[in-house]
């Protein structure tokens, strides 16, 4: 079962995310309903008015966000910034994102656990910010920003957006949160080293008894997050975060939200648009999740843009002398296959441990996510063909947070499962292993490992609910998008422009997934541009 990060749904939180979800267990047990059915039959049953009295009008939602009286002292509160304690992993990077990161500040903010009942029970969620560099003077607001995953923790990318882009920096206070169950905010923890071995070695290619067992696993898991999580679980998922957010930039000071968001997080500000239209900003969403889409789409197009990937990693990789594929890139595709399925029957040993088609189909999703890693890439893969998966494992153990001592605790997997299972974004283990027959025609190599990563077995599902972006209650917005994404493929950024017809939309003709801030200065002047001054720039091609 391949898990892989950061973009929307990817399983992890590389750069981009293969959504998980799955087996939905009952909404209710067979107790439940036998209470719900008791408590029916001894309650009176509903009086029709009175001939000539008024029907009651049905009552109408409380408002949302700042508008709401209920939450006026979760708006008011003033955040305790302090010094944060250093980040190992900023502090070992280069130079201008060490520097970022001793300025960084940190600071707890208290939210609802519920916005339908505020004044029942709060949590607090972890946030952080670097002060604008400029002065008083000079200074725009607030600019949030967020990874993707779902389950990424964003301190690190306050530190590299302000580290990567100084003049934002001199002009706006970087800032962000930790969504509920991540990072600072609780980071969730739902199963034993043991059961994340097993559920990230689940056969993306199964039989029918591998499908029965692969059920069993994702039930299990799903039911230590619920033992684990108790009242956070049902209020973990997308909304509640859009709501955390809008209270954190009331909380700052900003009338309105600017945002940058990339993989989940494009969605995470298309979702924020929907539920707060008024507060909208300057939106910059790269790496495109469309909202409007469902769960089986974006499953299907997810699996064919790392096919589309790996292809495009292949062509990269044949001819030189560390390449394991000779000939074409159909050659290479046949290979890799095979190769995969020779994993599936017989995992390669690696003294007491082996590397399975799960574990070898996380690595390589993983470094597709960005060019700078297809020549490690090539070295694992040509170890892997010679018979040696010891960088095979080396490599899943570094990605996944496996510790030499077999646990998981750093792992952003479980928030990734339970965040789209409240939002309902998953796949039965039975859906996966069908949609993952039917898009291995079409992306044989890592199809069915990406459908996989869908999978999940959720004690507290929400429903899915594809929602488009509506226009007329909105400012443009500055759309971007990769030709060869692997985790949020380009095919949305049509649909989006279709919603948002006066948004601008930036395409990047290049591999990897996301571009602001990585490769291409066409993009970066073009975001800057917007940020700084407010003006789109209208829809741009840059390479």
């Amino acid at each position: 079962m391949n898990h892989v990060p950061s973009s929307p749904f990817l399983r992890r939180a590389l750069p981009a995310a293969l959504v998980a979800a799955a087996l939905v267990a009952g909404c209710s047990s067979s107790s439940d309903k036998a209470e719900t059915a008791a408590k029916n039959a001894t309650t009176p049953a509903a009086q029709s008015p009175a001939p000539g009295a008024a029907t009651p009008s049905p009552q109408a939602p409380p408002p949302v966000g700042a508008d709401n009286p209920a939450l006026k002292d979760f708006y008011a509160q003033k955040l305790d910034w302090a010094p944060c304690k250093a980040d190992p992993d900023a502090r070992k990077a280069d130079s201008a994102v060490a520097a970022v990161d001793r300025k960084l500040q940190c600071a707890k903010m208290r939210v609802p656990l519920d916005y339908g009942a505020p004044g029942t029970k709060s949590i607090e969620v972890a946030v952080y910010r670097l002060p604008a560099q400029g002065g008083a003077g000079s200074r725009l607001g607030s600019l949030a920003t967020n990874p993707g995953g779902p389950g990424s923790g964003v301190r690190y990318t306050v530190t590299k957006l302000a580290a990567s882009r100084p003049g934002l920096a001199e002009r706006y206070d970087i800032i962000g949160f930790d969504p509920r169950g991540t990072g600072g905010s609780g980071q969730v923890d739902c199963a034993d080293g043991p059961l994340m071995d097993r559920l990230q070695s689940i056969d993306p290619t199964p039989d029918a008894a591998q499908v029965e067992s692969a059920a069993a696993v994702l039930k299990e898991f799903g039911q230590g997050c619920a033992a684990r999580m108790g009242d956070l679980l049902p209020r973990i998922g997308t909304t509640e975060a859009v709501d955390d957010m809008d209270v954190l930039r009331g909380v700052v000071g900003d009338e309105k939200l600017n945002y940058v968001g990339t993989s989940y997080g494009t969605y995470l500000g298309a979702r924020y648009a929907q539920r707060h239209p008024g507060r909208v900003g300057r939106l910059v969403l790269d790496g495109l999740l469309d909202p409007a889409s469902d769960r089986m789409t974006l499953a299907r197009e997810q699996a064919e843009g790392f096919e589309l990937a790996f292809r495009a990693f292949a062509k990269d990789c044949i001819g030189k002398a560390d390449c394991p594929f000779k000939g074409s890139v159909d050659n290479a595709t046949a290979s890799m296959r095979a190769k995969l399925d020779k994993l599936s029957a017989s995992p390669a040993k690696v003294g007491k441990r082996a590397v399975d088609e799960g574990m070898a189909s996380t690595v390589i999703c993983a470094y597709l996510y960005s060019p700078q890693a297809w020549p490690s890439l090539r070295v694992i893969l040509k170890s892997l063909y010679a018979g040696d998966a010891q960088y095979m494992l080396n490599a899943f153990d570094a990605y996944s947070d496996r510790a030499k001592d077999g646990t998981y605790k750093e792992s952003s997997l479980p928030g990734y499962f339970e965040i789209n299972c409240a939002d309902g974004r998953f796949l039965s283990a039975a859906e996966a292993a069908a949609l993952g027959r039917d898009v291995s025609a079409t992306a044989p190599v890592i199809g069915p490992s990406v459908v996989w990563s869908w999978a999940a077995d959720c004690a507290a599902p929400g429903a899915d609910r594809p929602a488009r972006l509506d226009a007329a209650k909105l400012p443009g917005l500055l759309l971007i998008s990769t030709t060869r994404d692997p985790a949020t493929p380009h095919v949305a950024a049509a649909r989006y422009k279709e919603q948002l017809p006066g948004s601008s939309l930036i395409t990047y003709d290049g591999d990897g997934h996301v571009a602001f801030y990585r490769e291409s200065s066409c993009v970066d002047h073009a975001v800057d541009g917007y940020l700084l001054e407010g003006k789109l720039p209208g829809d741009l091609n840059c390479d």
